[in-house]
């Protein structure tokens, strides 16, 4: 029996000010959709017993009406190739109140389709698998759900399904907002295989247990990452990891300019962007212990230019006042410079570059700090 599981779609997600021309909508969303369709044209060609989807389908509790038909469509292909789909709710489509009600309940009346999503383990058997479900669960609910996750050996094969951190002999956790932490000791060695979801980058948490990862890159902390599905094979007991195509992320640097003057550093700036194929990609520059001298010094239009290819470009620049780095596009909220990139990218402005506003007003901000030293 073979099953094909995929984890941490997050369909809807969307970031970046780049709009596909062919949609008009923002591009990195139309990235996330056309990632997992690329999953579920590769699923349908291997014709597995079953898709098992271990959380995070959506990347909120309330998708857009475009994301969720989306999803209907996409799923409906699984199922109408005779492929059933078991799907866990993630933290990020669990809802904080349960009187709110989640949208992965509209998966209850379609055929095949297999949603769990109340907050307790369920069972549901395909063929000779008994699946154990276990969706995202607050507080104390969780440990008390987990003592009862176990083979039951109804049928031949036993398969577990967890969305959530794993800590012991390793770590593996995302540091997000409502996330659950789960002991290695709930991983049980009887298990024919656990599905895990969560967890970004594919990972062999356990002989029996892998985090198969995201379908897409979501930060530059997944810049370098391989991104796609696990084909598991019960019987055999062997995985293959299939790639998916995904647009390539750049994590360039970091350069460390507290020795340099600004023609050393524009020059090494200029060398690492000439030295990469930026076009149509999402890149990240990374300068640290930068002075606001050789930072005002600069020819960031040279910059723009040579990075004008890019999907998406980013500049980082750890300033350096009176021995301190200040990370201005961190999120600590430290610093004027920071404050003021923060309000920049959530307040809308019209008929002005906000990347030129930015670096004319920090230039402005960081000249007035010198001047009252």
């Amino acid at each position: 029996m073979r099953i094909v599981h995929v984890s941490d779609t997050h369909l809807g997600y969307a970031t970046y000010r780049k709009v596909d021309e062919e949609t008009g909508l923002n591009q990195k969303e139309v990235d996330v959709y056309n990632a997992f369709e690329r999953f579920v044209d590769k699923a349908i060609e291997l014709k597995p017993d079953a898709v098992l989807h271990s959380g995070d389908l959506f990347d909120s509790v309330r998708p857009t009406n475009r994301a969720l038909t989306f999803a209907l469509d996409q799923l409906i292909r699984l199922t109408e190739s005779g492929i059933p789909v078991v799907v866990i709710a993630g933290n990020h489509s669990t809802p904080r109140l349960r009187e709110t009600g989640s949208v992965m309940r509209v998966f209850d009346y379609i055929r095949d389709i297999h949603p769990v999503f109340r907050g307790r383990l369920e069972q549901i058997e395909i063929g000779d698998m008994t699946i154990h479900a276990m969706p995202h669960t607050e507080g104390d609910n969780l440990h008390e759900q987990l003592q009862l996750l176990k083979p039951s050996r109804k049928e031949k094969y036993d398969v577990a399904m967890l969305h959530g951190g794993v800590i012991g002999l390793g770590v593996f956790k995302m540091d997000e907002f409502n996330e659950q932490l789960i002991n290695t000791s709930y991983l049980r060695p009887d298990f024919d295989y656990i599905a895990l979801g969560h967890f970004h980058e594919y990972s062999e948490v356990m002989y029996n247990a892998c985090y198969s990862g995201s379908t897409e890159r979501f930060s530059f902390s997944e810049a370098r990452q391989r991104k796609g599905f696990l084909e598991v094979d019960l019987e055999s007991g062997t995985r293959l990891f299939h790639e998916l195509w995904t647009r390539p992320m750049l994590d360039l640097g970091p350069l460390d300019a507290n020795k340099m003057d600004h023609s050393s550093l524009q020059k090494e700036i200029v060398d690492l962007l000439e030295g990469q194929e930026l076009q149509g990609r999402i890149v990240r520059l990374v300068v640290r212990n930068i002075p606001s001298s050789t930072y005002r010094a600069l020819d960031f239009h040279r910059i723009d230019q040579l990075s004008s290819g890019a999907m998406h470009f980013e500049r980082r620049f750890e300033m350096k006042q009176d021995g301190i780095s200040v990370q201005w596009t961190s999120s600590r909220i430290d610093s004027l410079e920071h404050e003021f990139v923060t309000f920049l990218e959530h307040y809308p402005v019209e008929k002005v570059d906000k990347d030129s506003l930015q670096e004319k007003g920090l230039e402005y901000l960081t000249r007035g700090l010198e001047e009252s030293d």
